[in-house]
């Protein structure tokens, strides 16, 4: 009998994560993510003794993804090739799939597993999920413990006319095109929404708006530590892409704002399943 088909997988493209791989995936299976569709982008850490037992099982599957030749207009085009080529290539491999990066952690905040929430949205293409910036929250150097733990303070989201945010997208590759960019995609029937099933602008798709996030949340990591984030800006920069390399802006200070401890729930049950060989 053939393996039913799973409900939820991942998608995301990394390099030189290894650091930060098990975590990210340990906890996304916690909320429900039962595949993921994972994309190497030329890295040299030992990602690959990471995923090792995760591909094993079948949980994990990994593309080699180089990056192309050259940058144009500053658009990573190696994500947005990667999330297009995921489309194509497990379009019949699981119900829904999101497209997010090693840096966001989706979740809903009500502590239901995503599946459950999904199911309600099955009627629509697509759904795109709000995302929240949180900063170095008072670390200068990569610290001890989990991800969800260390990083509590985030940006501040008050003025629907000015704080915007970016979104990511959870879609059905059945009813999906292509990707327009890291945070939208096209497709071919119905049409994507926002968690209170509003619909989502098409023209372009994946625009900022002010962030929901009392169903669906994806906490952004976007800095980790000060020294992690001048290593980022390094990666970019090699890349050709733009990046803010200091804090004169009062970059930090920014995402400093509110602390904020909803993922915290899910800490224990990490913890424990970090602690055991996988399964």
């Amino acid at each position: 009998m053939a393996a039913e088909k799973p409900y939820l997988a991942l998608c995301a493209l990394y390099k030189d994560h290894a650091d930060y791989l098990r975590e990210w995936i340990e906890f996304h299976r916690i909320v429900g993510v039962e595949r993921f569709f994972l994309y190497d982008n030329e890295s040299r850490d030992e990602h690959e003794e990471v995923l090792a037992p995760y591909v094993e099982r079948g949980i994990v599957e990994v593309h080699h993804w180089p990056s192309p030749p050259s940058v144009e207009r500053g658009v990573p085009w190696a994500v947005i090739d990667a999330f297009s080529d995921s489309v194509r290539r497990h379009r019949d491999d699981s119900r829904w799939i999101g497209f997010i990066d090693i840096d966001e952690f989706l979740f809903s905040p009500t502590g239901r597993p995503l599946p459950e929430v999904l199911a309600g949205f099955e009627q629509f293409a697509g759904v795109e999920v709000s995302r929240l910036d949180f900063g170095p929250s008072g670390h200068e150097e990569k610290p001890d413990g989990l991800v969800i733990e260390s990083y509590l303070c985030r940006r501040r989201y008050e003025s629907p006319k000015k704080d915007w945010e970016h979104v990511k997208s959870i879609v059905d590759p059945a009813r999906t095109d292509h990707a327009f960019n890291a945070h939208g995609f096209f497709y071919t029937e119905g049409f994507a929404v926002r968690e209170d099933a509003e619909p989502a602008p098409q023209k372009p798709p994946g625009r900022k708006y002010f962030p929901q996030g009392a169903l669906l949340r994806i906490n952004h990591y976007i800095t980790k530590s000060k020294a992690e984030y001048a290593r980022k800006g390094a990666q970019w920069a090699a890349a050709g892409l733009p990046f803010p390399d200091d804090d004169r802006s009062g970059f930090f200070e920014h995402l400093s704002m509110e602390r904020d401890e909803t993922i915290t729930m899910y800490a224990q049950v990490l913890r424990e399943a970090l602690s055991q060989p996988v399964g």
